[in-house]
């Protein structure tokens, strides 16, 4: 799902936050970081979709941190959290290119999973349903690379789908046809029933049965049918505004 970043020297806020992330979206990928230095570090080493930032830090400052980190990934989303509700801070975060400002114990859990959900509603997300680990891998690793600010989850069985796709709401879902655990038409209407804007490509290496599925599009499972399957996503994207 998503990969977050925590920033934050207080050990047990750092922890509660994690556990309340954990707790709402257990597939999101969480790393924490207890000083600037370390901070540094793991945002430029990988891509993170969201960062709680702290402002004052051992080896280092948060607000400088997200003027950097934006600099190199400037999709990831920034929240910068704080105990000081000052003007000051707030304005100097949003002109740092912070998105958004909380202040701890100010804001509710509510609202620290609202804005994970609000995030994952702007975001392109795209849900693997495929048994194979390699195959899943290759999708994912493909997908990644082509698209980086997409939001990709995996899941090798129906049932763990199906959790993810309910969280997720996805706007893709490549889905091998014959998943082991339910028959596909019925997984085809639970993953529409639990996500209704969802695209379904269905992944085969018998193409004939696609269109008794029920799904969008039909591609083969194996790397032949790759190029075909980022066209039909490509397709997908929305396509930037201008003003």
């Amino acid at each position: 799902m998503l990969n977050t970043l925590i920033v934050e020297d207080n050990v047990p806020y750092r922890q509660s936050l994690h556990h309340l992330l954990e707790g709402r979206f257990p597939s999101m990928q969480i790393d924490e970081a207890a000083d600037g230095r370390e901070a540094l570090y793991r945002a430029l080493s990988r891509h993170f979709d969201l960062i709680f930032m702290d402002v004052r830090l051992p080896q280092g400052n948060g607000l400088d941190l997200t003027k950097v980190i934006k600099m190199f990934s400037d999709d990831t989303v920034i929240c910068v959290i704080t105990s000081y509700d000052i003007l000051e801070y707030r304005e100097a975060a949003f002109r740092n290119g912070a998105d958004h400002f909380m202040v701890k114990g100010g804001s509710s859990e509510a609202e620290i999973v609202e804005l994970v959900e609000s995030l994952l509603r702007m975001r392109f997300a795209t849900m693997i349903m495929v048994s194979d680990t390699l195959s899943c891998k290759q999708l994912n690793t493909l997908l990644s690379i082509r698209w980086p600010a997409m939001i990709v989850e995996e899941a090798r069985d129906a049932a763990t789908g199906l959790g993810h796709v309910t969280t997720l709401k996805p706007n893709l879902v490549l889905l091998e046809l014959g998943l082991s655990g339910l028959s596909t038409a019925e997984l085809v209407r639970e993953i529409r029933d639990r996500s209704p804007r969802a695209t379904l490509i269905g992944m085969t290496d018998e193409l004939s049965v696609a269109s008794q599925c029920g799904v969008d599009h039909c591609v083969p499972l194996t790397p032949m049918g790759h190029t075909e399957l980022m066209a039909i996503v490509d397709c997908l994207q929305p396509k930037p505004t201008h003003h």
